[in-house]
């Protein structure tokens, strides 16, 4: 895997955090002093502004949309950037850096890609846990939790993006989109990130959405009913090992652990919390 760079003077990749009270992005930037990407702090809630973060702006009714107002605005400029990762703040660093992540998605090229996710948190689709035996897979689909864009991507196809009010279905769409540009889609197994909080649809935002109408199932649905029938369920297309005299075997255990990654979490006692 690419060793991590030194940290220019102007940082090549961003970090997009949604954020609240509780936010966890004090541990990213205490675990990567030297990191290569900066910080754009987007709140739900009136927040201070971090003096590590480039910029600290409060508004859109959830991550996506503020992302595009924001850059549609001029109030985030991508320019300077390669990639950028839009982050939840309910996220821990568990495995890898978030630094060596950028320099794998920037030197496989993936054009939408995600961290995985470590078994220890709680997670929605199987798909995203981490695969220990893999560096890298593509996939037709990363979740909306951590997703990390292109930026010329960003800058060609935004306008394209269907985002939901719920964001359910959203991740659908922008990894289609991404594919049917001719770009590829991958979940980084070198870089895990772990999600500390339930994944339940009772907390403030659901009952936003609740108040507005919104049916997150049912925007799911609708964004699905859009996409032809191949990516409308999550799928591995491809598992990539390291290289050298073991590649085979570590290739062949990795789709073992794949295809069977519910029966394995089973027998070391992980948490079950989707049936997918």
């Amino acid at each position: 895997m690419p060793t991590i760079p030194p940290c220019p003077k102007k940082r090549d990749y961003l970090v997009f955090m949604r954020t609240g009270s509780n936010a966890l992005f004090p541990q990213w930037l205490k675990a990567e002093p030297d990191r290569n990407w900066d910080l754009f702090l987007s709140c739900y809630m009136p927040t201070p502004a971090h003096p590590e973060a480039i910029a600290t702006e409060v508004g859109g009714y959830n991550k996506l949309t503020h992302f595009r107002e924001c850059v549609q605005s001029g109030v985030l400029d991508l320019s300077a950037y390669r990639f950028v990762l839009l982050a939840d703040d309910d996220l821990e660093i568990s495995h890898g850096s978030i630094s060596a992540f950028f320099a794998t998605v920037d030197q496989l090229g993936l054009t939408v890609s995600h961290p995985a996710q470590s078994w220890a948190g709680y997670w929605s689709l199987r798909i995203m846990l981490r695969n220990p035996l893999a560096c890298w897979r593509e996939t037709n689909f990363v979740e909306v939790m951590c997703p990390c864009f292109d930026a010329g991507f960003v800058a060609r196809r935004l306008d394209s993006f269907a985002i939901t009010r719920s964001t359910w279905g959203s991740d659908y769409a922008f990894s289609h989109l991404a594919r049917a540009s001719g770009g590829r889609v991958g979940i980084v197994d070198t870089a895990v990130i772990r999600h500390a909080k339930p994944i339940q649809a009772s907390g403030a935002f659901y009952r936003k959405l609740a108040a507005d109408g919104v049916v997150p199932a049912d925007e799911l649905k609708a964004i699905l009913d859009t996409l032809p029938p191949e990516d409308r369920s999550p799928r591995v297309i491809a598992i990539h090992v390291r290289q050298g005299l073991l590649a085979p075997l570590h290739k062949a255990v990795a789709g073992f652990v794949e295809k069977h990654k519910r029966e394995i979490m089973k027998i070391f006692g992980n948490r079950q919390d989707r049936e997918d």
